[in-house]
C-alpha cells in the first residue's frame, strides 16, 4: 500500500515485513487462513482443496473489486513465506444497509509457528493507520468467545466489547481512534 510508510507503522521483528497482499500471494493466503480457522481435527481433509479454492477466490475478488475500501495485509518472512494476514474494509451491517459503512477487521491469522512475536498486534496497528486515512474514528471486529488469546490481545490494545450476547459464539469489539 503506497499511501503509508510501513516502516513507521510497524515495529515487527527484524526478519518480518508487513506489506499489501498481491494476487501472487493467494495460494499462501488460502493455506494460512484454512489452517488457522479450520483445524484439520475438525474437518475432513478431503474438503480442504475445495475450501482453499473458495478462500482464494474470495480474496482475489476483494483485491480486484474493492481497491478504495479494502486492504489485505500480509506479514512475510525473509524467506518469502506468508505467516500473517489481516483484512480491513468498510462494511455496512446486512440488516442496516442504509446506515453508514464502518471499518471492519476480519481474518486476523498468524501461523502457529510464528505466534507470540507481536505480529498480530502490528498488523492491527497498521489497520488503524489505514482507517485513519479513510477518515474513520472507530474500528470494529468480531472475536470468538472461545478464543481467550485473541480477546486478551484486542483488549490489551484498546478494544472493548460493544455487543455482548450470552448465546452468541462471537462478540463485536470496537476501538475508538484518536487523531
Amino acid at each position: 500500500m503506497s499511501r503509508l510508510n510501513w516502516d513507521r507503522a510497524s515495529t515487527l521483528p527484524q526478519d518480518y515485513r508487513l506489506r499489501s497482499a498481491q494476487p501472487a500471494d493467494l495460494s499462501q493466503l488460502g493455506e494460512l487462513l484454512l489452517t488457522s480457522f479450520y483445524p484439520e481435527r475438525h474437518f475432513k481433509r478431503w474438503l480442504y482443496p475445495l475450501m482453499r479454492l473458495g478462500i482464494q477466490e474470495d480474496i482475489k475478488r476483494r483485491l480486484k473489486n474493492s481497491p478504495h475500501q479494502y486492504e489485505c495485509l500480509v506479514v512475510q518472512t525473509a524467506g518469502a513465506a506468508i505467516v500473517g494476514t489481516v483484512e480491513i474494509s468498510l462494511r455496512s451491517q446486512f440488516w442496516q444497509p442504509l446506515q453508514p459503512r464502518r471499518p471492519y477487521i476480519a481474518n486476523v491469522a498468524v501461523d502457529y509457528r510464528h505466534r507470540r512475536r507481536g505480529i498480530a498486534q502490528q498488523m492491527l496497528i497498521a489497520c488503524e493507520a489505514i482507517v485513519q486515512t479513510w477518515g474513520c474514528r472507530q474500528l470494529y471486529l468480531h472475536v470468538a468467545t472461545d478464543n481467550p488469546s485473541a480477546l486478551a490481545l484486542y483488549q490489551k490494545i484498546g478494544y472493548r466489547v460493544s455487543d455482548k450476547s450470552p448465546w452468541r459464539r462471537r462478540q463485536m469489539m470496537v476501538k475508538e481512534l484518536f487523531f
